[in-house]
């Protein structure tokens, strides 16, 4: 399949694409994980979680920041359905910085949004 409108997970399972959920028109209701119409978040919401070592190869590469000299306590992985979609940087009251992987990109993911989550 086009490399746009889906990939294929390690596991082995196609997922669509928000590219190819938005060319549908409308939304199924089935909590896609890249469901451009807001229906996954608002039903399952966004977790975080803390970054560990494991993450941190991923994380350079998504930021181009070097994550084992610059290790912030205020940082926190962004999730949806128990997948990674980004990284944030943060104080106590907003999101400083807010990096979301190539597929989680064109999914209305905002600050703003994912603030309301988190705080």
């Amino acid at each position: 399949m086009d490399n746009e409108l889906s990939y294929l997970t390690p596991e082995g399972y196609t997922v669509f694409t928000s590219k190819f959920l938005k060319n549908k028109g409308t939304c199924c209701k089935s909590a896609c994980l890249h469901c451009p119409y807001g229906y996954t978040v608002k039903k399952l919401g966004i977790q975080f979680s803390e970054i560990s070592e494991v993450n941190f190869s991923e994380l350079d590469e998504l930021t181009k920041m070097d994550w084992k000299t610059f290790y912030p306590e205020n940082a926190k992985l962004i999730l949806i359905k128990g997948v990674v979609a980004g990284v944030l940087l943060k104080n106590h009251i907003q999101i400083k910085h807010l990096f979301l992987k190539p597929h989680f990109q064109h999914q209305n993911l905002s600050k703003e949004l994912i603030e309301a989550y988190l705080f």
